[in-house]
């Protein structure tokens, strides 16, 4: 549960009391309406208010004491933090959860009761009302499930429509009810008044601070009108929540809500399932869905925004399908759609300068798909390229690419680079801090593309004097660094390049040690380490820049270059595969590295460092056995590999999980057999797509071809039910399991899908996305399980972490 609705948990029982009026007050068929609006604040930022018109019914009592009620939502609104809904209006829907979660709830009957010990139960028939409306709506169990869970969680409200009642019902009566006191403030023929003020020191380390008073009707028992004024905060004064909460009797006539328009909406969405086949957009679907709703709604901006999601994957003819809707948007429309608002920009900096400035502005809200967009797509625009299209062509037309498209990109590419420089010239001209600071560093190796005049270039090195950083994480300055060095060697100024590659290593180095900086910015990690892996290769580049005078200095600096390489996926980020793509580097250094150590007549450093290697890159153990066997005739290499190597891999975490069949599958049941462990969910696309190659591996386990070895799919994220079902509707034979609420913690899961191999002895190595796990699996099984005649190996691996 996240954390701001468990303080509203503790909130709501903070301020409302849990016993009520006796039940033999209320009498079959009383009915009441009611407004009731609740206002929550979470500092420092979060605020909503929430407004219904609620119908409560009593439908009977029973022997036991009990009274059995229903509560149905008439209407509601909603305001603040990001949202502004009305049931009454429906230009104000969307196909988002929040809204349907109220949308689904209307008139619809929740069952509850009020307990002769003065409780009130959770609803009963949620998880009824959510199935109906998910199997219309085409939403998977998981989601189901969720809205019957919230939807529970309207027993608080039901304690604000039924706040306790005094046991004598007169003046002065006082009760307590932890944190609160009461007292009846006025007793009248009619009515009940009621107050309540927090205890004293009511908790020994959250303080509840406000007021309640609440009106009952004497004969009736039903509440005439409530208001609380709550708030909850640390003993230091630091608020935690804040809530208020007002009830009115006979509030005005409901307006009916467009229930057609949201379903249809959230049909749309990416939470449904209703246009898919097996979790992929199907065209046929979606071309029948369209004929019957574009007549109604295809005007409505709600409706064109939808699209884009249901053509959001799938084939070619898909991709083109969204290409055209969000053509059709305007940009302001897609204000807050970060995905959307990328694409559409990749679609238009090259044609309108001030169009794509409107995007950009929108973009900036959300400063990792800035920073994305310049660095790893705009970037790669601002050079002149030329290149054979041939191969470009046959790989288009093998993906169904048609003719008229093929043309199109053609055409987009060769305009690219004059559209990305009017560009570049425009943002440089906008006043933006933020923008400035992703931006400067690159503007400076692009007026070093362009020019070969000897004083401008020196001007542009001297601009990198002053790197922020701010620039060297957002503005990828060491990146540009290293590219305008490159420059300036070409343009035969070696003294000036070995300068400004010198200023970068000091700029990285600098900017891993900064402390301050990354405790500031803990959602910037990646970029830390995309910065680390920079250093690597401008560490590499001091090595070819030395190695022909300094060979001993040389050396130093390529050591540096591998020991500064990532040691493991944990390490890697995914946009070092941009820099790499800029930079010609090289992701680890490891091997020219051990290359040198063999040149010098150190081999058994040379296999230590390979060795390391293979824990970052594990599909190397072809290039580690040659060099092992070239180095060290009679010794075994499978020897090494079993007794050296691979206890240096991490303890894989014990697990016991659900089968498909509900049987329990243990880490324990593979000991003496290579796993591979492969994290995985139906929702997943690149997950689906890889699942036939998987199976085919299983199935050549299956028939033998690979003894020794065994697959576990472990489904995340999802009900077991949906696996089930996906898995027999493919006929898939991998083993599967369902993921409980450990292990993906306990494997560090950080995408999916993400596969990890566990040795026989229970070593684990994770794999990296869209690597030949078969090829791994079967070389790494041929070197454990092959015995070699041998002798002793003398090769230690030290990877223990050094202070």
């Amino acid at each position: 549960m996240p954390k701001y609705l468990l303080l509203l948990v503790y909130l709501a029982l903070a301020c409302s009391p849990v016993a009520t009026i006796a039940q033999l007050k209320f009498k079959k068929n009383d009915s009441w309406r009611y407004q009731l609006i609740v206002k929550d604040s979470f500092p420092p930022h979060i605020v909503q208010e929430v407004e219904k018109i609620v119908r409560v019914t009593i439908t009977g009592n029973n022997p036991d004491g009990s009274t059995n009620a229903v509560y149905v939502l008439e209407s509601v609104a909603v305001h603040g933090s990001g949202a502004n809904f009305k049931s009454a209006d429906p230009d104000t829907y969307a196909g988002e959860w929040r809204i349907m979660e109220f949308m689904q709830l209307l008139h619809q009957p929740l069952e509850f009761k009020i307990f002769a010990n003065d409780s009130i139960s959770e609803p009963s028939n949620t998880a009824a009302v959510a199935k109906a409306a998910g199997t219309s709506l085409g939403l998977p169990g998981e989601m189901q499930d969720a809205l019957a869970g919230n939807w529970k969680f309207l027993q608080m409200e039901l304690k604000f429509l039924f706040p306790t009642s005094p046991k004598q019902l007169a003046e002065n009566d006082e009760w307590k009810e932890s944190p609160w006191k009461f007292k009846v403030v006025n007793a009248e023929k009619e009515l009940v008044e009621v107050a309540g003020t927090p205890e004293e020191n009511n908790s020994d380390s959250v303080v509840v601070t406000g007021a309640i008073s609440y009106t009952l009707s004497r004969n009736k028992g039903n509440v005439q009108k409530f208001r609380s004024i709550s708030r909850q905060a640390m003993r230091n004064g630091k608020v935690l929540t804040a809530r208020e909460v007002n009830i009115l009797p006979s509030p005005p006539k409901a307006l009916p809500a467009d229930t057609a328009w949201a379903n249809t909406l959230v049909r749309m969405s990416r939470m449904s399932n209703s246009l898919k086949v097996n979790g992929e957009s199907d065209s046929a679907k979606i071309a029948q869905f369209l004929a019957v709703t574009t007549p109604k709604y295809g005007n409505r901006l709600a409706f064109k925004l939808a699209k884009l999601d249901i053509y959001g994957s799938g084939s070619e003819y898909m991709y083109e399908q969204y290409q055209h809707a969000l053509k059709d948007l305007p940009s302001a429309a897609l204000a807050g759609s970060s995905s959307h608002l990328f694409n559409k920009l990749q679609n238009t900096y090259y044609q309108n300068p001030d169009s794509a400035m409107v995007l950009l502005k929108l973009l900036s809200a959300d400063g990792s798909m800035l920073d994305s967009w310049l660095d790893q797509s705009f970037a790669q625009y601002l050079p002149q390229h030329d290149f054979d299209t041939t191969e470009a062509r046959q790989e288009f037309r093998s993906r169904g690419v048609s003719e008229a498209r093929i043309a199109e990109i053609f055409e987009e590419s060769r305009k690219a680079p004059a559209g990305a420089q009017l560009l570049m010239t425009r943002m440089m001209a906008e006043k933006d801090s933020i923008l400035q600071v992703s931006l400067r560093p690159m503007s400076l190796w692009n007026k070093a593309m362009y020019t070969t005049d000897t004083a401008i270039l020196k001007s542009i090195a001297a601009d990198f004097g002053q790197i922020s950083p701010a620039e060297m994480t957002l503005g990828k300055a060491a990146r540009y660094e290293l590219l305008v060095q490159d420059i300036l060697r070409k343009a035969n100024m070696p003294a000036a390049a070995d300068a400004l590659l010198d200023k970068a290593l000091t700029d990285l180095k600098n900017n891993q040690a900064d402390t301050a900086f990354w405790t500031a910015h803990p959602e910037l990690k990646n970029k830390k380490a995309a910065n680390k892996n920079i250093l690597s290769h401008a560490y590499y580049l001091k090595y070819e820049h030395t190695k022909a005078t300094d060979k001993k200095t040389a050396l130093n600096y390529l050591a540096l270059a591998a020991g500064t390489a990532p040691k493991s996926n944990a390490e890697k980020a995914h946009e070092s595969f941009y820099d790499r793509h800029f930079l010609h580097s090289e992701e680890n250094y490891s091997a020219h590295f051990a290359k040198e150590l063999e040149a010098l007549g150190k081999p058994e450093e040379a296999m230590r460092v390979l060795s390391k290697q293979l824990t970052a890159q594990p599909d190397m153990l072809d290039s580690t056995r040659a060099f092992f066997n070239a180095h060290f005739p009679g010794k075994s290499f499978n020897a090494y590999f079993r007794d050296v190597l691979l206890k240096e891999w991490e303890d894989a975490p014990d697990f016991t999980l659900k089968g498909m069949n509900n049987e329990n599958i243990r880490l324990a049941d593979y000991r003496g057999k290579w796993l591979l462990l492969d994290f995985w969910g139906t929702w997943c696309a690149p997950c689906r797509k890889d699942l036939p190659h998987l199976n085919q591996l299983a199935e050549e386990i299956n028939a033998g071809k690979y003894p020794g070895n065994a697959i576990l799919a472990v489904s995340c994220q999802e009900p077991i039910e949906t696996t089930r079902s996906f898995i027999t509707a493919n006929k898939y034979i991998f083993p599967a399991a369902h993921a409980d609420d450990k292990i993906e913690k306990s494997y560090k899961i950080k995408g999916y899908p993400t596969k990890v191999l566990v040795s026989p002895d229970g070593k684990m190595l994770d794999l990296q996305f869209g690597a030949d796990y078969a090829s791994i699996l079967q070389a790494y099984s041929n070197a454990y399980f092959t015995q070699e005649k041998e002798q002793p190996s003398t090769i230690k691996i030290d990877n223990k972490k050094k202070d």
